[in-house]
């Protein structure tokens, strides 16, 4: 179980520093709101971490954001590809071939987050940690 959690954590780490880090590159270029969300999530985690219900919950909105994030970016770059190519070189960047691998990552990171099973190991291994020091 303590493998699971660790890993379970490990892709959570992932998700949200990459998610700060998008922030930040965005922020670098005069747009601050991903940053403002990321550090929001971020912030929502520490908050809440010694809250085993409310922190199950907000990891369980985190994958679907994840998720739906994923899914729309596959359906721009869908768009994109097959139906009407659209104008703005950033979303040609973002949208070829490694942006499609970075949605498909984070489309499968969301995925074993949403895993109650896997959500309520990490959570309880984390809690049990947590209590005895």
């Amino acid at each position: 179980m303590k493998n699971k959690s660790v890993f379970y954590f490990l892709i959570l780490t992932i998700s949200v520093f990459a998610f700060v880090v998008k922030g930040l590159v965005y922020a670098s270029l005069g747009s601050f709101i991903p940053l403002i969300l990321a550090t929001g999530v971020f912030a929502l985690f520490v908050i809440f971490r010694t809250k085993p219900k409310v922190l199950s919950r907000i990891l369980f909105w985190w994958a679907i954001g994840m998720i739906l994030w994923s899914l729309i970016r596959f359906l721009i770059g869908g768009i994109n590809n097959f139906v009407k190519p659209l104008t703005e070189n950033h979303l040609h960047e973002q949208l070829g071939i490694q942006g499609t691998i970075i949605s498909l990552l984070f489309f499968v990171i969301g995925i074993l987050l949403l895993r109650k099973k896997n959500r309520w190991h990490a959570l309880s291994f984390y809690y049990e940690k947590l209590q005895s020091s």
